[in-house]
């Protein structure tokens, strides 16, 4: 087992050893309530329980299911086994909740040392004219690799050989005296001393190529300066304000909901000004980043108006933002997508209000 494999496993078992935890605590709470002779009573205190690990915001599909079967149970005098269900599955939302959130805890740190390990592989390739197979990852990524820069570095000691059995038959070839034989020789067997040089430089070792481990390295510490960046974002806002994501192309999404605008207004509501310069902190972070503003809303009226109203709030972020940063407005891309793109159900109060967002996509480093 390799070391990265080692490191992945004790990762997984800290986190199943977390989960069983908060397990455990679970149960020794559903014991406390299990002396509460009200079923709505009992519900309602795992409810609170699993409000309290994030299932509200983590889990809003099962979180609202449950919260309306739990009010018509309510209202409507459920029997026995209605009631015993409804515990079950308030039960059952603690334990996802209570797994989500220890995941997504231990999620980052892993996928970020993964995306990191597999843009050097492919980055070492590219030094060397080979590309890994896109469709491995990790250590399968790093075992393809060293077995394609063995292929071409065999093709390279063909070439090499070629060139010595040329020196040969050169030397046969050449006719006059024994210091002109011997200065050709010579230098022919510098050129294939030179050749051999970089063929052994080109072997790859420990996931770096030790022929060009300073650029390897100055590529690794560019990363690791735009995951500590990203790690300084997360640090300027609460949840309830923006969320930070990272795409799969390397993009750093600031997903803002806490930016408040009038119903049907693009003109930034009281007490906006500190939110808007903490965004336009995250941005210089990124000072050679390409920049996009985009604009969100519900699907509540029409989709045209909805249109036209999120390409203006985007514009009146970026020129916010701008402003704090001295910049022209111009240098942002700006986009009103309307509701065409939700990321919540738009069914329930939260989800509209998880919607109406700003999204701030910081381009990846260039």
């Amino acid at each position: 087992m390799t070391v990265v494999q080692l490191r992945r496993g004790a990762g997984v078992s800290m986190a199943l050893a977390g989960v069983l935890a908060v397990a455990l605590a679970l149960a020794h709470g559903r014991a406390t309530l299990a002396e509460v002779t009200d079923p709505a009573a009992r519900i309602s205190e795992l409810m609170d329980q699993a409000k309290d690990l994030g299932a509200k915001d983590q889990l809003p599909n099962t979180w609202w299911d449950l919260d309306k079967r739990f009010k018509e149970a309510r209202e409507g005098g459920a029997s026995t086994a209605i009631w015993a269900g409804l515990e079950n599955d308030a039960a059952r939302l603690i334990n996802q909740a209570a797994f989500i959130r220890e995941m997504r805890q231990r999620k980052s740190a892993l996928e970020a040392l993964l995306g990191r390990f597999d843009q050097a592989l492919v980055e070492i390739g590219a030094l060397y004219g080979v590309a890994p197979d896109p469709r491995l990852s990790g250590s399968e990524a790093a075992a393809d690799l060293i077995e394609r820069l063995s292929a071409a570095n065999l093709r390279r000691q063909v070439v090499a050989d070629s060139l010595a059995i040329a020196n040969r038959t050169l030397v046969e070839q050449v006719g006059g005296s024994a210091v002109a034989r011997e200065s050709l020789i010579t230098s022919l067997q510098v050129e294939v001393s030179t050749l051999r040089q970089k063929l052994w430089e080109s072997e790859l070792r420990a996931g770096v190529a030790e022929a060009d481990r300073s650029a390897a390295e100055t590529v690794l510490t560019r990363k690791q300066q735009r995951e500590e960046a990203v790690e300084r974002v997360r640090d300027l806002f609460t949840p309830e304000e923006a969320e930070v994501l990272l795409t799969a192309d390397g993009d750093v999404i600031l997903r803002v909901q806490g930016i408040d605008f009038a119903v049907g207004s693009a003109e930034l509501g009281q007490g906006q000004t500190d939110l808007v310069q903490r965004v336009a902190e995250a941005v210089a972070l990124f000072p050679d980043a390409r920049v996009r503003i985009e604009g969100h809303t519900d699907d509540t009226g029409s989709r045209d108006a909805n249109l036209r109203l999120s390409r203006r709030r985007a514009e009146t972020v970026a020129a916010a933002v701008a402003a704090h940063l001295d910049r022209d407005a111009s240098t942002f891309v700006t986009e009103g997508y309307g509701p065409d793109r939700p990321v919540a159900l738009n069914s329930t109060p939260a989800g509209r209000a998880l919607n109406r967002r700003i999204d701030v996509v910081i381009g990846a480093a260039r």
